[in-house]
């Protein structure tokens, strides 16, 4: 599957996700490309299905919007090839690789891939408390908001509204009925 650029690929992006969030297939001859690239159209599409509203009134909020992921790496490379140039409610997504456990907190969307391996955990506990959507593959904790799944070849993803909701984060009712699992508690 090969990404699109430029103005078509900002116009059939909305749509590319939508057709990829209700029937995502992973084929067998590049199933690790096409998963990526469908992970990545995701986290894009989840920055436009979250809010994150200041926690103090009056706050500012952040004149950008980061998507980080735990390593500069392909997907990184991926991520930002997908969000160049695209913004949510005239902010930019901006794509960060991080390099240490304490630049996560200035994250929206934190990536940290496979949500049972030592390093996933060191990165969720390090945005734990702060409003930072938590994205990982594997099934949900308590830490996680959305995880992402495999499920009959397809890639699905689950959203925990209780963990979103200790971060102080909304999630829309439009996303959360594209879940294929949603965990209140």
């Amino acid at each position: 599957m090969a990404l699109l650029t430029g103005s078509l690929a900002r116009r059939l992006l909305p749509t590319v996700a939508v057709c990829l969030w209700l029937d995502a297939p992973t084929v067998a001859q590049q199933p690790g490309a096409l998963e990526a690239n469908v992970k990545a159209v995701f986290l894009y599409n989840f920055s436009r299905y979250v809010s994150w509203p200041p926690k103090v009134a009056g706050e500012p909020r952040p004149a950008e919007l980061r998507i980080c992921v735990t390593a500069r790496d392909a997907f990184f490379s991926l991520l930002k090839s997908t969000v160049q140039g695209e913004d949510i409610d005239g902010r930019p997504l901006q794509p960060v690789a991080l390099d240490g456990l304490d630049d996560a907190k200035t994250c929206q969307i934190l990536y940290v891939g496979d949500v049972q391996t030592l390093d996933a955990k060191a990165w969720l506990d390090a945005v734990r408390g702060h409003q930072v959507l938590t994205v990982a593959d594997g099934p949900l904790n308590d830490e996680t908001v959305i995880a992402f799944v495999r499920e009959d070849n397809r890639i699905r993803f689950d959203i925990n509204r209780a963990s979103a909701n200790r971060r102080g984060i909304n999630i829309s009712s439009k996303l959360l009925r594209l879940a294929r699992q949603v965990k209140d508690r």
